[in-house]
């Protein structure tokens, strides 16, 4: 699975060539943006809730949700979760088969040329992502992250996950930004809420809303 190119996705969009440039770096106090991948960068279809009931009951995605800190800060595998949710919860779907749930996102080639375009007028782009290492490894070998923006700040690197004020301090210190230079994307309120709590500028983007809609909240968030 690959992104499209500049040309197909302008193509596939032809619209695309109405919409204002975005501001050039210098015109905003702006200087780094940051982009969550799930919902944002790339389309999930099924909202997270409703897929993981369905693939192993609401009791097992109640728990999951609850038990995922320590593989999305890279303290424990994704794997060895789902082992352990499989054997309390008497699940009679097995961890192989729930692993599959972590591989369900198509990249949004819009949202990408957006990244791009970004890159092109002077920002500094981040991918903003809570992962657990599998599911890294997955995005970076098969849809093809790496490249796509100056830094990635996978939160199972960083040791920390959003949204948690430990995680924008970490990519603040590793961009070596200040808070009010950051503009960050998401389409998670408590994120967005707690971003905005250490002043942080923010865009929450609605889940799946598109590459054309993410331009157009980047043009206003960079144009004031």
């Amino acid at each position: 699975m690959s992104p499209m190119s500049t040309s197909s996705a302008r193509s596939a969009d032809p619209d695309l060539s109405f919409d204002p440039p975005l501001p050039s770096a210098g015109t905003t106090p702006v200087r780094a943006v940051l982009l969550d991948a799930d919902g944002v960068l790339q389309l999930i279809g099924t909202p997270w809730f409703q897929a993981l009931s369905e693939g192993g009951g609401e009791t097992f995605a109640r728990a999951l949700l609850s038990q995922e800190g320590p593989a999305l800060s890279g303290r424990e595998s994704l794997r060895d979760l789902l082992e352990r949710l499989v054997v309390e919860l008497n699940l009679t779907t097995g961890a192989e088969e729930l692993m599959t749930l972590w591989r369900r996102a198509t990249p949004d080639p819009v949202a990408w040329e957006a990244v791009r375009d970004l890159r092109a007028a002077g920002y500094l782009t981040v991918l903003a992502t809570n992962q657990q290492k599998e599911r890294r490894e997955w995005m970076r070998t098969v849809l093809g992250y790496d490249g796509l923006c100056d830094v990635d700040a996978y939160s199972c690197v960083l040791g920390v996950a959003k949204p948690e004020p430990g995680y924008f301090q970490a990519v603040l210190d590793a961009t070596d930004m200040g808070a009010h230079e950051a503009l960050f994307v998401d389409d998670n309120s408590e994120n967005i809420n707690a971003a905005a709590a250490v002043g942080i500028r923010t865009i929450h983007h609605p889940t799946d809303a598109g590459g054309r809609v993410l331009r157009r909240e980047l043009i206003e968030a960079l144009s004031i």
